[in-house]
């Protein structure tokens, strides 16, 4: 069993690390806004973009299912995409109560862009040391699904979808 002081520590650094790399993204979104770029993959319309690269052309119902949103906050992520001509709305041929979202060519460009960025910190670890980081955000990442899907087993495939379609791109 590991010592408790031990990981007393390293649970005050994955706070840590999360309260910095919360603060980080923020300040690269703030960088990207005042730039005009589009912001981070991982936040608020990024999120639909990352989801529509993976499978695209899906509802707005299915986007907010996939990405444990609320209809009005998915609603108005789209419609701020679309005014930034990332993806487009059509009304489904099947279904004409359903909207259809869409990549547009930019949309694909920019979601392809941002999601294949590695993070610059990465380079300050030697090859011994990210094998080590990889191995135990495995064992973390591991026990952290298998609590989510204790917890809600439909939401927990849709997660596991999105991030295991996200990573398939990482590795191709």
């Amino acid at each position: 069993m590991p010592n408790l002081t031990k990981k007393r520590n390293a649970a005050g650094k994955l706070i840590e690390y999360g309260m910095v790399q919360h603060m980080a993204d923020d300040l690269a979104h703030r960088r990207h806004a005042n730039k005009g770029d589009q912001q981070s993959p991982f936040q608020g319309q990024g999120k639909i973009l990352l989801a529509l690269s993976q499978t695209d052309g899906l509802s707005q119902r299915e986007l907010a299912n996939r990405l444990n949103m609320t209809a009005q906050s998915t609603a108005e992520f789209v419609n701020k995409l679309v005014k930034k001509k990332l993806v487009s709305k059509e009304k489904s041929t099947v279904d004409r109560r359903k909207t259809i979202i869409r990549l547009t060519d930019h949309g694909r460009q920019t979601a392809s862009k941002e999601s294949a960025k590695i993070p610059a910190y990465l380079d300050d670890l030697t090859d011994t040391e990210l094998d080590q980081l990889i191995a135990i955000l495995t064992k973390i990442n591991d026990s952290l699904y298998d609590e989510i899907h204790t917890e809600n087993p439909n939401w927990f495939e849709n997660f596991q979808r999105s991030v295991s379609d996200h990573l398939r791109d990482w590795f191709l």
